[in-house]
């Protein structure tokens, strides 16, 4: 990277923030795999085993938390990670030397359950890289027996983020009356006036508004949609999840649900700016960049400035919770969110130029105030700086986020 003056806010997704994952273990504990690898790999080992280490809710579409229930892998075995060191002596008697891939829903908890196995003498063990919402998301090229081996129990079908804008585009101008989208977030999320500023990041656009928890007593007024295709989404998934259940029982045949929601359109690595603003309205003012579009704009400009708006011992690795102690980006300058209001006006050098922003939960409202405050090209990293150490960790051709960062060395 070519950055010579670098602000960079963030913002730290509420997924990422409760459970982060060491990935040091990567190749050492265990070995990885990724997606595009993984039906060879199938079709190589006859007695292979799949082991699917998240909660029997989420392995049978079932979870509370509706943005989990997102399928499984055929033929994969059930062991929540929290039994799965008392089934350690069953497995070692059937599956001991034998190949064995665990995955969960993020690759986070397969990790942990990868090296568990490893030190008690498994010794071909391989973590799948990305877990299940990451497989959701990709395209055939990239897991070319997706179709044959996700299994799901969900009432409606499930698709991912590119596929919705596909089923969009499938319907004309003359034939966009026989789809309805309906977005299930709250009012003020769909109008992009939440209190929360993270919240409001736009809408597809034809979308209707009814949110999930009045999808009941509206259902007089869905009925005549009832003959027609429907698409729900919300920000992450659960919503949709409550939603599109409901309408399927009531008797609605076509209906289909964003895997991720919103949040997925933004993506990792799939989607971009220019496609957001064909499908979407309402975007913020600053710009929302994936770790693919953040990659792109720190490697094609050497004027970018990047601020850090975490606290000072989250930007210096001493943070008391572990899991916030990510490292930083390469030539990062540290602005603590509590100081932002008082040092505003030292950045006023800098309205002109490029400015890339990461921080914690309320970045993206520090990103708003930029904007007010006449800044020019603010952009935030959409998932902060917790989707590039996954994307480093978890996705095919990413690995040169990590010479980007600095001071993360035990992430790895």
């Amino acid at each position: 990277m070519k950055t010579k003056i670098t602000i960079f806010l963030f913002l730290t997704s509420c997924i990422a923030s409760q459970a982060q994952t060491d990935f040091r273990f990567d190749g050492k504990a265990y070995k990885t795999i990724y997606p595009k690898d993984l039906c060879q790999f199938i079709y190589n080992n006859s007695k292979l085993l799949i082991i699917d280490v998240r909660t029997k809710g989420e392995f049978a579409d079932t979870s509370y938390m509706g943005n989990r229930n997102i399928g499984k892998l055929k033929g994969a075995i059930n062991i929540p990670i929290d039994d799965l060191e008392k089934e350690i002596p069953k497995l070692k008697e059937k599956h001991l030397g034998e190949p064995i891939v665990l995955y969960c829903s993020h690759s986070q908890r397969s990790r942990k359950a990868s090296k568990l196995l490893e030190e008690n003498g498994f010794t071909q063990v391989r973590n799948l890289n990305g877990g299940m919402s990451w497989m959701n998301q990709a395209n055939e090229k990239e897991f070319a027996c997706k179709k044959q081996i996700i299994v799901s129990s969900v009432l409606y079908k499930n698709i991912p983020a590119r596929e919705a804008i596909d089923l969009i585009r499938s319907f004309d101008k003359l034939r966009m009356t026989d789809l309805v989208i309906i977005d299930v977030r709250s009012a003020a999320e769909f109008e992009a006036k939440d209190s929360i500023e993270a919240n409001n990041i736009g809408r597809l656009k034809n979308a209707i508004n009814i949110p999930e928890n009045e999808i009941k007593n509206n259902l007089a007024k869905l009925n005549e949609y009832k003959n027609k295709t429907i698409l729900i989404c919300d920000n992450y998934g659960k919503q949709t999840n409550v939603a599109a259940t409901y309408l399927v029982k009531k008797g609605f045949k076509k209906v289909y649900g964003m895997l991720g929601g919103l949040n997925a359109l933004v993506g990792k690595d799939k989607e971009s700016t220019s496609l957001r603003k064909e499908m979407m309205q309402d975007l913020p003012q600053y710009n929302l960049l994936n770790v693919k579009e953040t990659l792109d704009l720190l490697n094609a400009n050497n004027d970018v400035v990047i601020l850090d708006l975490r606290t000072e011992d989250e930007f210096n690795n001493k943070a008391k919770e572990e899991w916030k102690n990510l490292g930083r980006m390469k030539g990062a300058i540290n602005l603590p969110p509590a100081e932002f209001e008082s040092k505003l006006s030292d950045l006023n050098k800098y309205k002109s130029s490029k400015i890339l922003v990461y921080g914690n939960a309320d970045a993206a409202k520090h990103c708003k105030k930029l904007k007010q405050a006449g800044f020019e090209n603010v952009s935030l990293l959409y998932g902060g700086l917790w989707d590039m150490v996954s994307a480093y960790a978890n996705i095919d051709g990413f690995k040169n986020v990590k010479a980007l960062l600095e001071n993360n060395e035990g992430l790895y």
